[in-house]
């Protein structure tokens, strides 16, 4: 794990509450990581963790897309940092959740609300390296006002070759002009897919929904180590006592 105090460059709304963080990386330091991975912000030395939302191909800055969390403090910290420091103080790299080579099959991605980060880095790692796989995006929000990265995914998809982006809305009630899929993230998929068997999956989200997903998902095929997820490992299920 290395450190960085890097230069907060600019911070702009995406939406009502969602803004986009832009990070300078100090001359002469260097910041790698894999696409899918994500890194610290320290908060009073307390680490907070973020998806990297830019490519590990750009090495002069650092995308962060920070929405405020109801009743944490940690999140209230994060909110006053964003609007009054004028750097922040990051460890970095986290997470075994990443992609590092061509994916050599089917992909879905799966991202609930702003883990539509992790996979922004995913793909924009992908584009370059021209994969003729079948990407499959599917990106779940509470309301269609929350899909704030529409327009970025609508250009992915005429700009790689099978590639699918599905939102889904989960809410349509909060959504009356809201046409397209409703329901859970991984109802979405399960629709889409009578046999899981080959594909290789990304899960972006609680542990409750990534568990969820697990489960239903290895009933419908998918072996279980085509499926990744940063919450194997930070919250591990707890095996019965024998």
């Amino acid at each position: 794990m290395q450190q960085l105090t890097c230069k907060i460059r600019s911070v702009d709304h995406c939406n009502a509450d969602t803004r986009r963080v832009l990070l300078e990386i100090p001359a002469g330091a260097s910041f790698n990581f894999k696409a899918g991975q994500y890194l610290n912000i320290v908060v009073a030395g307390k680490p907070c963790p973020f998806s990297i939302a830019s490519s590990p191909e750009i090495k002069d800055t650092i995308e962060l897309h920070v929405r405020p969390t109801p009743g944490s403090a940690d999140s209230v910290e994060i909110e006053k940092l964003l609007d009054s420091a004028d750097q922040l103080h990051i460890t970095y790299p986290m997470g075994e959740c990443y992609i590092d080579n061509p994916i050599a099959g089917p992909l879905v991605l799966m991202a609930a609300s702003t883990g539509i980060t992790q996979m922004k880095s995913i793909i924009e790692f992908l584009i370059p390296r021209d994969t003729h796989q079948p990407i499959w995006l599917y990106w779940g929000v509470v309301a269609a006002q929350d899909l704030y990265l529409t327009d970025m995914c609508r250009a992915w998809q005429a700009k790689i070759k099978n590639f699918t982006f599905v939102p889904v809305v989960s809410e349509p009630l909060r959504s009356p002009q809201w046409s397209g899929r409703t329901g859970l993230l991984p109802d979405a998929v399960l629709e889409d897919f009578n046999d899981l068997a080959g594909v290789e999956v990304y899960v972006s989200g609680s542990p409750g929904m990534v568990y969820a997903t697990f489960d239903r998902f290895i009933q419908r095929g998918l072996a279980e180590n085509m499926i990744s997820s940063d919450v194997f490992f930070y919250a591990p299920r707890v095996k019965p006592q024998a």
